[in-house]
C-alpha cells in the first residue's frame, strides 16, 4: 500500500502539473483556431507517461535531494567515453529506455522527422537527466549520453521502417512543434520540486 502511496505521489507531482499547462495551452490555441485531433490527443498522453517513466527509471534528482545530500563534481562527472568498467545489462537498458523517443517524437511531431531533430532531443533530454542526478549523488556519465543517443537513432529507425510499411497512416501529425520540448520541462519541473520521496517516507513512517 505504501509503494501504491509513492508512485501516487510521483506521478501526480509529475504529470499533474503538465496537464494543467496543457488545458491552459489548448485553450490558448483553440482560439487561434488551431484544432488537434483524437490521435493528437491520445499521443499526447502515451509521450506523457513515457517521459515520466524516463524520469522515474533514471532517478531524475529532485530540489530535495540536493538539500539532503552532498556532492563533489570532481567525483561524480565523467567524461571520457567508456572508460569505467562496461556493464552490458546497463549499457543495453540506456539504449532500450530512448528507443521509444526516437519513434514517438516522429509519429506525432511530423516536422520532428529528420535524424538531426531526434538526435537534438534524445541529447536534451539526456543532458537533463544527467544534471540533476548530481544532485542525488548519482554519476553523470557521457556513457549515459551516448547510449540513449544511440537508443534514440535506434528507434528512428524503427519509426522509419514502420512508416514505409504503413504508408504513414498512423503519423498524427500535430500542427506545433514547439510544445514537444514543453512535456519534457514541465514534467521535468514538476517532479523536481513537488516530489519529496524522503519527506513522503517521514510521514508515513514516523521517523
Amino acid at each position: 500500500m505504501d509503494i501504491l502511496a509513492f508512485w501516487a505521489y510521483e506521478i501526480l507531482s509529475s504529470l499533474l502539473p503538465l496537464f494543467v499547462a496543457l488545458m491552459i495551452f489548448r485553450v490558448a490555441q483553440k482560439k487561434k483556431g488551431i484544432t488537434f485531433s483524437k490521435g493528437n490527443l491520445l499521443m499526447t498522453v502515451v509521450f506523457s507517461i513515457y517521459v515520466y517513466g524516463v524520469y522515474h527509471f533514471t532517478g531524475a534528482g529532485t530540489i530535495y535531494d540536493g538539500i539532503r545530500y552532498q556532492f563533489e563534481l570532481p567525483y561524480q562527472i565523467n567524461i571520457i567515453p567508456f572508460s569505467k568498467e562496461i556493464d552490458i545489462v546497463s549499457y543495453l537498458l540506456n539504449i532500450l529506455l530512448f528507443i521509444p523517443l526516437g519513434v514517438i517524437v516522429p509519429i506525432v511531431w511530423k516536422k520532428m522527422q529528420k535524424l538531426t531533430n531526434v538526435i537534438g532531443i534524445g541529447f536534451f533530454f539526456t543532458i537533463l537527466i544527467e544534471i540533476s542526478q548530481l544532485l542525488n549523488n548519482r554519476r553523470t556519465d557521457i556513457d549515459d549520453i551516448i547510449l540513449n543517443i544511440l537508443g534514440a537513432v535506434i528507434g528512428y529507425g524503427i519509426f522509419k521502417l514502420f512508416n514505409k510499411i504503413t504508408k504513414s497512416k498512423y503519423q498524427v501529425n500535430s500542427p506545433l512543434t514547439n510544445e514537444l520540448p514543453i512535456y519534457i520541462v514541465v514534467i521535468f519541473l514538476g517532479r523536481f520540486l513537488l516530489f519529496n520521496e524522503f519527506g513522503l517516507a517521514k510521514l508515513l513512517y514516523g521517523f
